[in-house]
Order: structure tokens, then C-alpha cells, then sequence
């Protein structure tokens, strides 16, 4: 009698385990592991029907020469990780007084290191003078300004900002800043920036550009952050190295270096998955944290692509510059796709 070889099994496929298979296929995993992990969704021969499919499939194939690329690059980010723990407090934040700008430049901006910088706007007038009373007066109680509202009642609220965008009058935010029960419901952001800058024009010369670091730059030159004690930033990165000065209270920061994407749970591009109790239980399985506290005068440099997560601890008031003497481009190789 004639005997044939076995045939491979044919399946009628399912858009979700073949993206399952798919994505432990590119990540590297064992055919046995992805039996085991998705034993859920079927047998063992079912989910070895949809490796054998997809390695067969030659666009699959071309996609993991990419998949590859991916690893090494990974290795190469792994490698500076373990390089940056063998300091001898590889978990703090530098801190400097009165640091001249190229000396800033060189040993934190082009090494991509964080750093709280003190005395650099000991002259600004609103270091002094914001409050809620002063603002109001300035602003005016029944002017209009653009703030996200709304923010306790939706889990995603960050990733949600657009639609939180609320128009209200400036009493209101004064009246949320003079609570001294801490809230995450109201906020007014970089996001809001463009729409408020005319109503935020009369405090405009309370601040100025921080000499040597940032220079002059119409449309570019700062971004308000106002908001009451509670007010909660989650994990995200940024597109452009940051210098957050805080002009009022207290933030505390948790930083997660660029280097840790693979284990960020990434999420539209520029948040993360992780809160912040996770990420800190999770120990040496998860990120790398370092945290720090700014208070009033304090600069804040945020590298770019460096993960954040901030806490208002006080009302606080925060103007936050991007637009350094040096160049500070480096949205458009990223966003496209």
C-alpha cells in the first residue's frame, strides 16, 4: 500500500490567534512557549497549524528580518541600562546650583541626563507674586481660558485630553487652586497652550527666557502649567528634551530613562500602561525608576524620550521651555506611521 507523507493541518483562521502567534513568532518565542500561553484559545496542533502558516508566509518571513533589527537594537539598549547602574546611586537625580549653560549642555543636554537646576530664575517676579488672588486680579475673574476639565471621571484622562478640553472662566481655576483638598479634575496643560495665551498675556512678563539656555522664540516661548494639589500627570515621554521650571509648590517626579522602551508598555505612541504603583512594585522585573522633587526656583531637564510621571503636592504653578539655544528637533523622524 502507498503511504503519503502527513499533510499540514488546515485551519479556517482566526484573526485573533493568528495575531497572538504572530506577535510571540516576532518576539522570539518558542513554538512550545506560544502552545502553552495561548492553550486558552486552543489545542496544542491548533496553535503549532498557525506557526507552521505563518512561517511559510513570506511576508511574515520578511517582517521578521525587522523583528531582528528590533532584538539588536534592544541588546544595544540593554547594554546602556546596565552600563548606567554601575554608578554608585544609579537611581537619583543630579542636582545643581547656578550651573552655567555650556556646562549644562555638555554634561547633561548631549548626554541625555536628567538634573534639577537651582538659582537659574531667582530674579523672575513670579516667584513672588502667583497666587490664586493675583492671578485673578491680573487675568480677570470672567475671562475665558481653555483647561482640561473633567479629568477624575475618566480613567484615561491624558490620553482623553482633547475631548476634556473645557472652556471656563479664570475664577473657577482660582477657586479650584484655593481648595486645600487635593483634586485631579482640573487642569490647564501645555496642551492648552495656543488657546490661552492671550488670556495669560498679563503675566507673560512675570518670567523670561532662562539666560544661556533657552532663547527668544515667538509662539515657542513657554507653556503654563496651573493646577491644585492632586493634579496627576501619568507616565508618558515627550518628543523634545523639557526644562520645567516651578514657579510655585511642590511635584514630585518619577523618571524612567529612554533606554527602558522595551519594558514600557507603550500605548498610542507616548504613554504607557503602567501606573505608577505597578511600576514601583514591580521591582527589578520592571523598569528602572528614579525619582525627585522640585519645589519653587527648581529647573527640571527631561530628556527626550525620557519617561515621566509628576504629582502636584501643593497648588502649583510650572512653565515649562522647550525651545533651547541648541537645536531641539526631534518630532518628525518619529511621528510619521
Amino acid at each position: 500500500m502507498q503511504t503519503h507523507p502527513p499533510q499540514p493541518r488546515r485551519v479556517q483562521l482566526d484573526p485573533n490567534i493568528a495575531k497572538a502567534v504572530a506577535t510571540r513568532l516576532a518576539r522570539g518565542m518558542h513554538p512550545s512557549l506560544i502552545a502553552t500561553q495561548l492553550s486558552g484559545l486552543g489545542t496544542p496542533d491548533l496553535i503549532q497549524a498557525y506557526v507552521d502558516k505563518a512561517l511559510s508566509d513570506p511576508f511574515f518571513v520578511g517582517a521578521m528580518s525587522i523583528a531582528d533589527d528590533l532584538r539588536k537594537r534592544d541588546w544595544v539598549l540593554e547594554c546602556q541600562r546596565r552600563a548606567w547602574n554601575q554608578q554608585d546611586d544609579p537611581r537619583s537625580v543630579a542636582r545643581r546650583d547656578k550651573l552655567a549653560a555650556d556646562t549644562f549642555k555638555a554634561e547633561f543636554a548631549c548626554n541625555q541626563r536628567p538634573a534639577v537646576i537651582s538659582g537659574l530664575v531667582d530674579d523672575w517676579p513670579a516667584l513672588s507674586l502667583w497666587n490664586p488672588d493675583y492671578l485673578e486680579q491680573k487675568i480677570g475673574a470672567d475671562t475665558l481660558v481653555e483647561a482640561q476639565k473633567g479629568r477624575s471621571r475618566v480613567a484615561n484622562y491624558e490620553r482623553a485630553k482633547e475631548r476634556l478640553r473645557s472652556t471656563i472662566p479664570f475664577s473657577e481655576l482660582a477657586a479650584a487652586l484655593r481648595s486645600e483638598e487635593a483634586s485631579n479634575d482640573i487642569y490647564v496643560t501645555a496642551n492648552n497652550g495656543s488657546a490661552n495665551r492671550q488670556a495669560f498675556d498679563p503675566i507673560w512678563s512675570d518670567f523670561h527666557e532662562v539666560e544661556g539656555y533657552t532663547r527668544d522664540a515667538p509662539g515657542n516661548d513657554g507653556f503654563l502649567w496651573i493646577g491644585p494639589k492632586g493634579t496627576v500627570t501619568p507616565f508618558h515621554h515627550d518628543l523634545t528634551n523639557n526644562f520645567l521650571i516651578q514657579v510655585k509648590g511642590r511635584k514630585r517626579v518619577h523618571m524612567i530613562p529612554n533606554w527602558e522602551e522595551a519594558r514600557m508598555r507603550t500605548r498610542g505612541k507616548i504613554f504607557s500602561d503602567w501606573s505608577l504603583e505597578d511600576v514601583l512594585k514591580a521591582g527589578p522585573k520592571g523598569p528602572q525608576v528614579m525619582e525627585t522633587e522640585i519645589g519653587p526656583g527648581d529647573a527640571l531637564f527631561i530628556p527626550v524620550g525620557w519617561w515621566h510621571h509628576i504629582v502636584a503636592l501643593d497648588e502649583s504653578y510650572s512653565v515649562l521651555f522647550t525651545n533651547f539655544t541648541w537645536p531641539n528637533n526631534f518630532t518628525n523622524a518619529y511621528l510619521p506611521g
